[in-house]
């Protein structure tokens, strides 16, 4: 019986076997079968709205390549992406900020198409720095990177950053000639960042948490941002670190408790912004969740058996880690909620660390 040459089945019919793929890494290995499904791995045929599970996007090594590791089919792939070698690296809607350190080149790259955007000069926020000399620092250039939406779909976007030792809020507009300064009068380091219905919200280390909105593109420069304290947290519920994170349309906050020879533990609330305080979350249903260097997502987890429901999947985070040694990389679980027990997800002998950019969540997207 001879076997069927896949590369000569109808158009129509390898369209239709494309549009069945639901994840984005599966439809990446569609197109390289051969030229004709190549030709069919277009954006037509991919359903966007389908969920996506987070690839592990591993440390930095110093070379021309960067290590994916996929929960679901337990492996590694190997991802040519020479725009982020030894650079700082924060995953945000499907993209990637990152700098580098010693100069100043800061860019948006999507890991996949490897489309760029190129972002304003480092030494642009430097001069928003310049207003509070006092409190600069060495250790990072940014700290935390989030979009409103993806520049995929939409030029309406804010990109905003913290930036030197999360002591400062800067955000970008397309077609912005210079990074706007947010006017937040907080105490304590930022400790997360997330866009919801419409505005931004950051946690400080300190457990407050503020709000801001940025006017949209129609409005030129200059433009004025400040923002507003919503909550304050009480020392006795605040961890070492707060995430904040949208879940059914909730806002929650996720406190990590680190503990230094390892099992970290977490607490998650629901924040009532109305009532101005917080709400205890014991379960979290179906939903698991994801934290790590720049933030935290959840998905759905009954759409993916390889992910356990009520579990928070957690990378190392802990910057005070990334400059000394061989870098951070070595705290890493899936914690459950209801046993408050932890669990590895990724090979003990092939742990990834890095001082430069350690391991961390990627949504895949076009």
């Amino acid at each position: 019986m001879a076997l069927a040459n896949w590369a000569e089945l109808p158009k129509d019919l390898i369209d239709l076997i494309a549009k069945c793929v639901k994840l984005i890494e599966d439809f990446i290995a569609f197109g390289v079968v051969c030229t004709s499904w190549r030709n069919s791995e277009t954006k037509v045929n991919f359903d966007f709205l389908s969920p996506q599970l987070p690839l592990l996007m591993l440390a930095d090594k110093g070379d021309d390549y960067r290590e994916f590791y996929s929960l679901s089919k337990k492996k590694v792939s190997h991802v040519f992406l020479p725009e982020v070698r030894e650079r700082e690296c924060y995953p945000t809607e499907g993209w990637i900020c990152n700098v580098k350190f010693d100069t100043t080149e800061m860019t948006l790259l999507h890991p996949f198409s490897r489309i760029s955007i190129q972002l304003l000069l480092k030494k642009e926020l430097w001069a928003s720095a310049e207003r509070f000399p006092e409190r600069r620092t060495r250790y990072q250039c940014m700290s935390i990177a989030v979009l409103s939406m993806s520049p995929s779909f939409t030029s309406d976007y804010v990109l905003t950053i913290s930036y030197y030792a999360y002591n400062f809020l800067a955000c970008w507009r397309p077609g912005d000639l210079n990074w706007t300064y947010v006017d937040l009068d907080h105490h304590g380091g930022v400790s997360s960042m997330i866009y919801h219905k419409g505005q931004f919200y950051c946690v400080t280390n300190s457990g407050q948490i503020w709000v801001f909105g940025v006017p949209g593109p129609s409005i030129p420069q200059p433009i004025v941002v400040k923002a507003t304290k919503v909550v304050h947290i009480a020392n006795t519920i605040f961890g070492n670190y707060g995430y904040l994170i949208e879940l059914s349309g909730a806002l929650l906050i996720i406190f990590r408790y680190r503990r230094l020879a390892g099992g970290d533990t977490f607490r998650v609330f629901e924040i009532d912004v109305n009532e101005v305080e917080l709400k205890k979350i014991n379960t979290l249903g179906d939903y698991a969740i994801f934290v790590g260097l720049n933030g935290a997502l959840c998905i759905d987890s009954s759409n993916f058996t390889e992910v356990k429901s009520n579990h928070i999947y957690f990378t190392d985070n802990d910057e005070e880690v990334f400059h000394c040694g061989d870098g951070a990389g070595r705290n890493m679980g899936a914690y459950n909620l209801e046993d408050r027990k932890t669990e590895s997800f990724y090979p003990e002998e092939s742990l990834s660390r890095s001082g430069i950019c350690p391991p961390t969540w990627v949504t895949p997207s076009f």
